[in-house]
């Protein structure tokens, strides 16, 4: 694991030297392309570069980390339309981490704007909170936004549950807590594979169907979508102490375990009938570390055990097999990500989230203080 976070602590201060105040996304040839305003995925930049101030107490991390946070700001005060249900990812892993690590009341307020916006999300009839915009009003594709739900939104549920904590105000709690049980009979099937979307009738709140955008076809199993479902329901239950939550999250990682490659890393989709030719996800097998080692926190004994060795086996094989460390020229931590395969973008490339949860479960791991 040293060597690991070696290699992470390296990287990212090289990176960060070239980067500035800008916020990566995906790579191109090897180097990182940018986005303005960090479209969904902009602060997972700011969480790698606050992990590793976390993890060395290092300020040339925290200043990194703050130089870009403007634009954030900027979006959250100037532009809150083009923001989703990703409000979470945005403004979690560059503002609460933030607040955590420094106690700035600054941060503190934007992760509370923040939570305000994703809460007026919430479609009380439904008991969910809606996914993505209306793009296009009038249009019925667009429409039916308003009744959608998305699998990723498991992991923007904690700035919900910070904001209860900070504030005191249930409201926040309720809101994320009412969303992962709806999703749990909804969005999870029955043989615990998930859907990648979930559609409501908005008005009345009525169960429709599941669809997929970026998973092999509507009813298989996109892998990324099975790791956004496993960790977000161990975190789920950290916050609210829900026995059914850990369970249903220790059922979903079994799922993506049993699906691994020989390798050890996971098919982009799950379901696929002819492998040939198609990709692996690194980013997927990174998230998934991420969630086993959350499992794992919250288990005693040999249960704990086995999600954490589980979790340790695919940093490994992302490490000796998927990492950059013999390629000093790719800016990415982790090779072969796939970004969208039915839109053929970001295919075998770095992907700026797949780089965020594999540090984020090395450098857990390697503290192995709640193990």
């Amino acid at each position: 694991m040293k060597e690991m976070l070696s290699f992470i602590l390296g990287k990212t201060r090289k990176n960060a030297l070239e980067f500035g105040d800008k916020l990566p996304d995906a790579t191109v040839n090897g180097k990182y392309r940018f986005t303005d305003d960090g479209s969904w995925v902009g602060s997972f930049w700011n969480g790698l570069l606050w992990t590793c101030y976390e993890t060395t107490g290092d300020t040339f991390y925290s200043d990194a980390a703050k130089s870009s946070q403007h634009r954030l700001i900027r979006r959250l005060h100037e532009n809150p339309d083009t923001l989703d249900h990703d409000i979470g990812f945005l403004y979690s892993l560059a503002f609460v981490s933030e607040y955590k690590a420094t106690g700035n009341p600054e941060a503190r307020r934007i992760a509370l704007e923040a939570a305000d916006l994703l809460s007026s999300r919430y479609n009380d009839k439904g008991k969910f909170i809606q996914a993505w915009n209306v793009w296009q009003p009038g249009e019925t594709f667009s429409e039916m936004n308003r009744g959608r739900i998305i699998v990723d939104c498991m992991y923007n549920l904690p700035l919900l549950y910070w904001a209860t904590e900070v504030t005191g105000d249930s409201r926040y709690h309720d809101i994320a807590t009412s969303h992962a049980a709806t999703c749990s009979t909804t969005i999870v099937r029955s043989n615990h594979t998930v859907y990648h979307t979930y559609l409501f009738d908005h008005v009345s709140g009525t169960p429709l169907h599941g669809q997929t955008f970026q998973g092999h076809q509507d009813e298989s199993c996109w892998s990324r979508g099975q790791a956004w479902a496993l960790g977000g329901y161990a975190y789920a239950y950290r916050y609210t102490g829900n026995q059914s939550f850990l369970e249903l999250s220790k059922k979903l990682a079994d799922v993506f375990l049993a699906n691994l490659e020989e390798d050890g890393i996971p098919m982009w989709d799950f379901s696929l009938n002819d492998k040939n030719g198609e990709p692996r996800d690194s980013s997927a097998a990174a998230i998934a570390a991420s969630g086993l080692l959350e499992i794992a926190s919250h288990e005693k004994g040999s249960i704990r055990d086995y999600y954490r060795s589980a979790a340790e086996r695919l940093l490994i094989c992302l490490y000796n097999q998927y990492s950059t460390i013999r390629l000093p020229n790719e800016e990415g931590l982790l090779l072969h990500a796939c970004g969208n395969r039915p839109k053929g973008e970001d295919e075998d490339c770095s992907l700026i989230y797949g780089d965020y949860y594999f540090a984020e479960a090395v450098t857990r791991l390697y503290s192995k203080s709640e193990f």
